[in-house]
């Protein structure tokens, strides 16, 4: 009887695992929205609002009258305007593994950002791509607008 219930209990800690790394695996937080956006994620599309945890991977949209802001886990601090896309591609933090990379990909419109640790400790692993360059960081803030291309909404 004894071994029917350890094992049990076995089961219940390993399901728990995966449970607990899908709740670390967000990398930041939308922290103010204004007007329409949307976040956009393999599981499907959920309207931007204060508060949602971002998943690497997720692309942001922002309607002709949204704009909204999110941090990731380093500080990072990213502002977009009115009719942008932008996608969290790559993002790792493990200061005690001396690992680090952000990349952020900017389809369309208005960015606003501002350095974060990643920045700080590893300049060259921060990069913003575009359809027309990339973006390297070397300081702490800059601003970047990306017209949509020839023929897109």
């Amino acid at each position: 009887m004894l071994r029917g219930f350890s094992g049990v209990v076995i089961l219940m800690i390993a399901g728990a695992i995966p449970a607990a790394r899908a709740a670390d695996s967000f990398v930041g937080s939308i922290k103010t929205v204004q007007g329409s956006t949307l976040v956009q994620r393999a599981s499907g599309s959920l309207p931007g609002t204060q508060g949602l945890h971002l998943l690497p991977h997720d692309v942001l949209h922002t309607g002709a009258d949204g704009r909204l802001t999110f941090i990731l886990h380093d500080g990072t601090r990213i502002s977009l305007g009115s009719n942008s896309e932008m996608s969290i591609d790559q993002f790792v933090y493990e200061p005690a593994q001396n690992k680090y990379a952000l990349v952020l990909v900017l389809a369309k419109g208005i960015v606003a950002y501002v350095s974060g640790k990643i920045a700080k400790f590893s300049p060259e692993s921060v990069k913003l791509q575009t359809p027309v360059g990339i973006v390297g960081v070397r300081g702490t803030r800059f601003a970047v607008a990306l017209d949509a291309p020839r023929g897109s909404p």
